[in-house]
């Protein structure tokens, strides 16, 4: 179960302003939604999700370094690598025990960035629910993802 999201969108991203994905590449996964207005992703069903991201980063203004993090409702602020200019990845994590977590891929640096308009693809995120088959021991995982 899982859902990919593309951007090919020559966008300037602002200061803790979502990136906006505009394509949907794979949607297998009801419980997983995606609001093209807002950049927000929903997750409806409890369980752990792996989340993937990357971004083709060109510019930044005034600012010494670039950082995307995944930002929730729950507190989450899952930073990605940082860098001046170039692709930024990054993973997390994340446990849903409420049925109900909102987050989006957020611009985490002191300044506005823009995405790459050299490449078709600017953005990229990729949403994975974790199997209960692939968990060795639930108690500590747990422990680790909510602290």
């Amino acid at each position: 179960m899982c859902l990919q999201m593309q951007s090919t969108l020559n966008n300037i991203i602002d200061k803790d302003q979502p990136i906006i994905f505009n394509k949907c590449i794979i949607d297998t996964d009801p419980s997983i939604t995606y609001n093209y207005s807002t950049g927000h992703f929903t997750i409806n069903s409890n369980g752990i999700y792996y989340i993937r991201w990357w971004a083709n980063i060109h510019t930044c203004n005034d600012s010494d370094y670039v950082s995307l993090s995944i930002k929730s409702c729950k507190g989450h602020n899952i930073e990605s690598c940082t860098t001046k200019k170039e692709q930024l990845c990054g993973d997390a994590i994340v446990s849903v025990y409420d049925s109900h977590l909102n987050f989006s891929l957020t611009n985490n640096s002191n300044s506005s960035v823009g995405l790459c308009p050299y490449t078709n693809i600017k953005a990229n995120l990729s949403i994975f629910k974790i199997s209960k088959s692939y968990i060795k021991n639930d108690s500590l995982l747990f422990n680790y993802i909510c602290q």
